[in-house]
């Protein structure tokens, strides 16, 4: 049986997935009517090191391991004998619309028994002591609700919620305050995605505490979680891992998602989330539109249309899904085209694009609590401004496709199993027709047009199995692997305008290639009144490259071809104090090996810093392990809750830039060429949050974040951190049919602690106001219009990209009027 406690540290199942109760662990709950949550599975990561070994052994220590992984999923997966006085039950949940409700807790009153649906709004809870039992259903966003049910000894009983929207519950509706949860983890949903008015995911994750995003231009903004960035950050679509394919880094994997495909987006702030794949040192998941529950029905969708202007930006999409007893679908297609905007200012800024989205999904009903799913997408993006990059984008096209496999037994020990192989693809192309170097210049070396054209490809081929087993006294078991292996192409070629005579080719990545294959297993169990979440994760990791320039040889610690093994763990735990108050705490260590450019870019541009200067990689740069402690208190009370959360992190090894005499290969380049080296970091930071229900419609809510960090090596502040920030919103929602109204403010201090040595500015504090509201009408449709940056303020994120000609940071929009209107059928 699987038990929860209010404020219980429970385990998230398959972090990858859009499968049965897993992903619905993530979630904030609510247990006997007050919002509680739990911790999140530990988080893993792997690392590289050069002509030494990290941690445990070699590749035989992980043979064995993954050889007693399968033979414990053997064995786990023989059924239960059930207890002779108890009985299971069956419960389907779905909205008022009829749509299945998945992620919604279910719990027997007066117990610690409960389960959570999976995507098809159904649970099984096994072990219930026969006779009448009282059990309630309860999810972010809607109403708590209690059914009784009679359990007959050795039988299966049925029972059926149908669950109303709420304002007052929290964690529902706004994403712009984090809602009080014990685990590192945030759930954003649909509805809070199109509330965020997003031209970008990076922009959504602007809005919670201890997350930040850079901007380069008006697309592509780089998520950074708690001063973390890049690859630190691992980033998941519907399972698959996803890597960036510039080199010069202009895109991030988010960036490649259209907003109107996204239904729940997951950020683990921390270690903890080993389960999902190596090296996170943080981790955000994104799933897109999930099939519809079986009989759903044959046909269903939507449609979005809607318009900024400043941004000039118009969109559209349409989604369109049925599903019978054997077979369910979903198509959907997205266009966005965006132009230039105007700061607060008036400062013009280049941030035009266009792209275009076609997803496809197809689900096989094989047999109950099995599916089958084939899924892929093709996105095409072209023209894209980058005024924080040497150059910018001719094209990005990324290509996907995946077999998923999900099963979700009604009895015996076997909870979930899942198992999914998939491609993913980026072809990418960069240029400077719109930069200044396009234009010849006496006064500068060479004083002739150049026409520069960079390329790259990333391909990746990956895979992940994993079964989740109730192996008796209220043990939860999950055990599972997964591995990818990414390949990256690119190199630059600089001519003379004018004549078209080659002036230089450089190498930038030269088939290089980077492996990961993991194994995992994750336990939760009650200790007391202790919940207790362990994570314990192995990987092996290879890289190497077919090829690199005599200069990068020469200048390169160690040769091509690396080898490591790399263990990882975490470790939650959750008190419940109170009936309103919990207190976790948390520890994980987790490795994150060099990517592409840390090791393999010979002096070509990246996104680590600010300014666009050369960058030089090692393949010998040793993994970077990151070392985390937190602790959350929480209070959750009916009309109000809170959370803080205080945390400690130090990295050993941390792979970060340092300026260095290499020459450099472009004259054109900034003067300073910088290295990829290891040195020692240290973190800390303050988060917390909360909301009052003032009255039935109206709310209040607040959050703030600070965070400090130290480069031990080079005895100055880390690069890159955010400075302090704090959030208030008022919201006016009366009733459950969706009608809102919200002012939200936000105050940012100035940051004046940062890295000179890598070129870091400091930044002015500043203020900004926005505005919005939302009206249902008649036949499913949905209206949406506000007003961001009210007061049109000049203002610059501390993060942002600087332009590398002007050598000022790329300012943030000026006022923006926003209208959305999206049709339900």
């Amino acid at each position: 049986m699987q038990t929860l406690r209010p404020f219980e540290a429970h385990i998230t199942m398959d972090a990858n997935a859009s499968s049965g109760r897993e992903s619905i662990m993530k979630t904030l709950r609510f247990a006997a009517g007050r919002p509680t949550a739990a911790p999140a599975p530990a988080s893993a990561s792997a690392g590289l090191t050069s002509r030494h070994t990290t941690g445990i052994g070699s590749a035989r220590t992980l043979l064995l391991f993954l050889g007693a992984t399968l033979t414990t999923l053997a064995a786990l997966a023989t059924p239960a004998t059930a207890d002779a006085q108890t009985g299971n039950l069956r419960v389907t949940v779905q909205t008022e619309q009829g749509d299945a409700l998945s992620a919604t807790t279910i719990v027997i009153d007066g117990t610690t028994t409960g389960a959570f649906t999976g995507p098809e709004g159904v649970a099984l809870i096994s072990g219930i002591p026969a006779g009448e039992q009282w059990v309630r259903a309860s999810r972010p966003g809607y109403r708590i609700q209690s059914l009784s049910v009679t359990i007959v000894a050795g039988a299966t009983a049925d029972l059926s919620f149908t669950l109303s929207s709420t304002p007052i519950e929290l964690g529902g509706i706004q994403v712009s305050v984090l809602r009080p949860d014990l685990r590192p983890e945030l759930r954003i949903e649909a509805a809070q995605l199109q509330e965020a008015n997003p031209h970008d995911i990076g922009a959504v994750l602007r809005t919670l505490p201890g997350l930040d995003a850079i901007r380069r231009g008006g697309l592509g903004l780089d998520p950074v979680v708690r001063g973390m960035r890049d690859t630190q950050v691992g980033s998941y679509v519907d399972g698959m891992r996803t890597l960036p394919g510039g080199p010069g880094g202009m895109d991030t994997p988010l960036s490649h998602v259209d907003p109107s495909a996204v239904r729940e987006m997951e950020v683990v702030k921390g270690p903890y989330a080993l389960t999902w794949g190596s090296g996170n040192t943080n981790a955000i998941r994104i799933e897109t539109s999930p099939l519809p529950a079986r009989g759903a029905g044959a046909v269903s969708g939507r449609l979005l249309l809607g318009h900024d202007t400043n941004l000039g930006a118009t969109e559209t999409g349409l989604e369109v899904r049925g599903a019978g007893d054997r077979i369910g679908y979903s198509v959907s297609g997205a266009w966005r085209e965006s132009g230039d905007y105007e700061s607060g200012g008036g400062s013009p800024t280049p941030a035009g694009f266009t792209s275009s989205e076609l997803r496809g999904r197809v689900g096989l009903f094989a047999a109950p609590g099995s599916t089958v799913t084939i899924s892929g997408w093709r996105q095409s993006q072209r023209n894209i401004d980058y005024p924080g990059r040497p150059l910018d984008a001719d094209f990005f096209d990324t290509y996907n496709a995946s077999l998923k496999w999900e099963l979700a037994p009604a009895a015996g020990r076997l909870r979930n199993l899942d198992a999914m192989v998939y491609f993913y693809s980026v072809d990418h192309a960069m240029n400077n027709d719109q930069k200044p170097t396009s234009l010849a210049n006496p006064n500068r070396m060479p004083p002739f047009a150049m026409d520069i054209v960079t390329t790259s490809n990333v391909g990746m081929v990956g895979g992940r199995i994993a079964g989740e087993f109730a192996p008796g006294g209220d043990w939860i078991v999950e055990i599972g692997g997964d591995g990818y292996t990414a390949l990256h192409e690119a190199g630059s070629t600089n001519r003379n305008r004018d004549t078209g005579v080659v002036m230089m080719e450089r190498l930038i990545w030269g088939d290089a290639r980077v492996s990961n294959l993991g194994a995992f297993t994750r336990f939760s169990h009650p200790i007391g009144r202790v919940s207790a979440t362990g994570t314990l994760r192995l990987d092996r990791v290879e890289a190497d490259a077919d090829s690199a320039s005599t200069f990068f040889l020469e200048n390169a610690s160690a040769g091509l071809a690396v080898t490591e093994t790399n263990p990882s763990g975490a470790l939650t735990l959750t008190l419940p104090v109170t009936a309103y108050w919990s207190i976790s705490a948390g520890a994980g260590s987790v490795v994150r090996t060099a990517d592409a450019n840390e090791r393999y870019s010979d002096r070509a541009p990246s996104k680590r810093a600010q300014i666009g200067a050369e960058f030089m990689g090692d393949p010998g740069i040793r993994p970077e392990r990151s070392t985390q402690f937190d602790l959350w208190l929480e209070a959750s009370y009916p009309r109000w809750a809170g959370s803080l959360n205080l945390f400690a992190q130090r990295i050993d090894d941390n792979i970060t830039i340092q300026d260095t005499d290499l020459p450099r290969q472009s004259p054109m380049s900034a003067p300073t060429v910088y290295r990829y080296v290891n040195g020692d970091a240290r973190y800390q930071g303050v988060e917390a949050s909360a909301r009052v229900a003032v009255t039935d419609a109206w709310s209040l809510s607040t959050s703030t974040a600070w965070l400090r960090g130290e480069d031990v090596t080079l005895n100055e502040p880390v690069l890159g951190a955010s400075p302090w920030r704090g959030d208030l919103a008022v919201r006016w929602e009366p009733a459950t049919d969706g009608r809102f109204m919200e002012v939200s403010g936000r105050a940012v201090a100035g940051q004046d602690r940062v890295s000179t040595t890598r070129g870091e500015l400091t930044t002015p504090g500043y203020g900004i106001l926005d505005l919005q509201g939302g009206l249902p009408l008649p036949g499913g449709v949905f209206l949406r219009a506000g007003v961001n940056n009210v007061l049109d303020r000049e203002y610059v994120n501390h993060l942002n990209a600087r332009n590398p000609f002007t050598g000022l940071p790329v300012a943030e929009p000026g006022r923006v009027l926003f209208a959305r209107m999206s049709v339900h059928f």
